[in-house]
């Protein structure tokens, strides 16, 4: 196979893994960190993951985040910061995700492996302001420890698909609730989309789904910079690592 076949395939079988990279979010520890501070868990969540963006402006907040509307996000980022300025705040949801790895991923195996590859996979793809997410949990600097290491990276490759994914869907002319209500139309109250939504017809579901094969592969694009045992090894440890994210 070619590199970019390769790719498609280990894009396919960690997919789900690297979706389900934010199970710190509202994990029990990250929330009783946040509390110390005075935060709850969805100020935390917004605050923390994008406090690695700085005291941004809120254009900025609300491009970076995408799927919010703004009268559903602001609020909270500005409670967030009143708490805690932006950067001390991400540095706190990174020690979060870091301290997660480390109580649930410290029994992997190969965790040092796949801690190398994720990171290989970081440190080759620059989106730079295309993916601002993406870019600024890229720019944490990193644990020396393999599983600290790990899910921070993970984090980072979850931001990093997000950020093509945003792409993909402007590319087939999708807003944000458009999107949402054509995936599965669950989380249209938490992003702050009020109703009427728009139906879900079968040419907005094409739209949908056609944006979801774009973002398949400008991942598997980034990917591509592994070599096949890294591809491998990442793709053969893809449902073991995703079971320690479900719990």
């Amino acid at each position: 196979m070619s590199s970019m076949d390769t790719a498609r395939v280990t894009t396919r079988a960690v997919k789900k893994t690297v979706e389900a990279a934010g199970a710190f979010f509202f994990a029990p520890d990250t929330v009783a960190r946040g509390a110390e501070l005075g935060f709850d868990g969805v100020t935390l969540y917004i605050a923390g993951r994008g406090g690695v963006l700085g005291d941004v402006d809120d254009d900025a907040v609300v491009t970076a985040f995408h799927h919010f509307t703004a009268e559903a996000l602001i609020p909270r980022w500005e409670a967030g910061r009143k708490l805690s300025p932006p950067a001390r705040t991400g540095e706190l949801y990174a020690e979060c995700a870091r301290a997660w790895g480390r109580e649930h991923l410290a029994d992997l195996p190969d965790v040092d492996r796949l801690a190398d590859v994720t990171t290989r996979i970081v440190r080759a793809n620059d989106l730079g302001a295309l993916a601002p997410l993406y870019s600024a949990w890229r720019a944490v600097p990193l644990p020396d420890d393999a599983p600290a290491r790990l899910a921070q990276n993970l984090q980072t490759l979850r931001e990093h698909r997000g950020g093509l994914h945003i792409l993909a869907l402007a590319a087939h002319r999708l807003t944000s609730v458009e999107a949402q209500v054509a995936e599965s139309g669950r989380f249209m109250g938490f992003y702050g989309h009020p109703k009427p939504y728009p139906e879900v017809t079968d040419a907005l579901t094409a739209r949908r789904e056609a944006a979801e094969e774009l973002t398949d592969e400008l991942v598997a694009a980034a990917y591509a910079v592994l070599d096949e045992a890294e591809s491998t090894a990442f793709a053969a440890h893809a449902e073991a690592l995703g079971a320690r994210l479900a719990h």
